[in-house]
């Protein structure tokens, strides 16, 4: 094997190595294991995105291995499905590519890396499903706990039994949207970062998509207001369909963010206006009700595109 072979395949496996010493750390039960272990995707996406999918798939296959053989076999194959297969798949379709005019490289579209990202947040949410549908006894006295641990603003103390009852079974049918937002986020952010550092050290393999270049297709609206409506009905069906416009709202965040990237695209304050967009949404929760509405409308009012210009078509 010569040393160009065996390079990448060290550096792979020691990437696995480190995916799964970071989840590992959570067991700490610590702020900072916690914090560690929401970073054990970006091993992965660092080796993907700056040596390929093949070695994304080296990495995650030795961090199950060291996974399973250090806690147990159900615990690495777990590790493998929720952690390192989604990186294996967003990396592969971020790293697709084909010629276009004039010999310039085509890019697998933002929206297309979003639509992979939904598709694995939604296979995520639902193993959360039958949770919320037919809630074990220990899982209501688990979250009647929690419930009873809230502050006052949050629980008023004069509520009855019977009102925190449906509180609690109300939260549980929520739990794979809620699931899933935060699967997609620790996602999204792992391989921004991974991105980010390769770009600043010049290893990354395809530039940054830029976020003004997103646009969802037509079908996406009418599939969220196909489950907005099914959120009305009784039943497993209603509850299906709720947990699915949470997740259809992360990707009209993104549409909505894409508006605003796209409007300060050419001002000279471009970055400043974007440190105050995303403050806000991590400061103000109506500012990320009111970005999410605005890329629900921007089908009609087609202002990313008035600003940036025709999206990539997937």
């Amino acid at each position: 094997m010569n040393p160009m072979t065996g390079r990448p395949i060290a550096i792979s496996i020691a990437a696995g190595a480190a995916a799964a010493l970071l989840t590992l750390s959570a067991l700490s039960f610590s702020f900072g294991g916690i914090l560690l272990s929401s970073l054990a995707q970006l091993p992965l996406f660092l080796v993907g995105f700056s040596i390929g999918v093949h070695s994304t798939m080296i990495a995650a296959a030795s961090s199950v291995a060291i996974a399973s053989i250090l806690i147990r076999f159900e615990f690495g194959v777990f590790f493998g499905l929720i952690v390192a297969v989604p990186v294996i798949i967003l990396v592969r379709q971020a790293l697709l590519m084909r010629s276009g005019e004039h010999g310039t490289t085509r890019w697998y579209p933002p929206a297309g890396l979003l639509l992979v990202c939904l598709g694995l947040t939604i296979a995520v949410a639902m193993t959360a499903l039958p949770t919320a549908i037919w809630p074990a006894a220990d899982q209501v006295a688990r979250a009647r706990n929690v419930l009873a641990n809230l502050p006052t603003e949050f629980l008023p103390a004069d509520m009855t039994p019977e009102a925190i009852e449906r509180m609690v079974r109300l939260s549980l049918s929520f739990l794979p949207g809620f699931l899933g937002i935060g699967f997609f986020a620790l996602l999204v952010v792992n391989a921004a970062l991974a991105q980010f550092i390769l770009v600043r050290t010049g290893h990354n393999l395809r530039p940054t998509p830029r976020l003004s270049d997103l646009a969802l297709p037509g079908w996406f609206a009418s599939g969220a207001a196909v489950a907005g409506v099914g959120a009305f009905f009784p039943g497993i069906a209603g509850i299906v369909a709720s947990n699915l416009v949470l997740i259809c709202a992360l990707g009209f965040l993104f549409a909505g963010l894409a508006v605003a990237h796209a409007v300060v695209r050419g001002w000279q304050a471009r970055m400043p206006a974007l440190i105050a967009l995303y403050g806000a949404l991590l400061l103000f929760a109506p500012t990320i009700v009111l970005i999410a509405m605005l890329g629900i409308v921007e089908p009609w009012a087609k202002l990313r595109e008035r600003f940036a210009g025709p999206a990539p078509s997937l």
